[in-house]
């Protein structure tokens, strides 16, 4: 694992004094490096970058309220490494609940009982429903933090008002995103399933 740069109490200190400060650029080209190098050793079915830029912003939420105490409190690694390790965790935990959603899915469509026959419908329209849920999911037009948002709120079905407290924003912009992301979803099972 790539060895965690000593750490510059003047740089913490620094950060401390806002998400803006410009010494940010310099403490991602100190730590980016030791960072990935955790997460591929721990959590190699992760996706770094994701999971990096989850722990970066709980660390500028933190910052201000953060005294370097090495004798106290321990040494800052280990404090930016107990952010990576609850990020990575919680990311599994998400991947975790999205899979057994979806199993749960295919196994209620699967154990549905069978009518005479064209329950072809159902299964065309739960088909329709899942590949347009992953076609908005990927979809690179809408920002990535209402993606995340979305998900949260709409498949995982987190409290709306976590949800903003996690994101940094109101209520009603989650509640705003839900429902603009669930008209867009809408359209695009109307489009696959051919009722326009």
């Amino acid at each position: 694992m790539a060895q965690i740069p000593s750490t510059s109490i003047s740089l913490l200190r620094d950060l401390a004094s806002g998400t803006e400060n410009v010494r940010w650029a310099e403490f991602v080209r100190l730590y980016e490096q030791p960072m990935r190098a955790f997460l591929a050793a721990r959590f190699p079915t992760v996706e770094a970058d994701d999971v990096m830029q989850d722990a970066m912003v709980a660390l500028m939420r933190r910052m201000p309220s953060y005294h370097y105490t090495p004798d106290v409190n321990g040494h800052f690694r280990n404090y930016l490494l107990g952010i990576l390790k609850h990020k990575a965790e919680d990311t599994l935990r998400r991947q975790a609940r999205e899979s057994d959603r979806r199993e749960r899915l295919r196994k209620s469509a699967a154990d549905a009982p069978r009518a005479e026959e064209p329950d072809d419908d159902e299964e065309w329209k739960l088909a329709a429903m899942n590949a347009a849920l992953e076609q908005l999911l990927s979809d690179e037009s809408v920002n990535a933090r209402s993606r995340e948002v979305f998900r949260h709120v709409a498949l995982l079905h987190e409290p709306p008002a976590e949800v903003a407290a996690a994101f940094g924003m109101s209520r009603a912009n989650v509640d705003q995103i839900k429902r603009r992301l669930v008209m867009r979803l809408a359209e695009l099972v109307k489009s696959m399933t051919g009722n326009t």
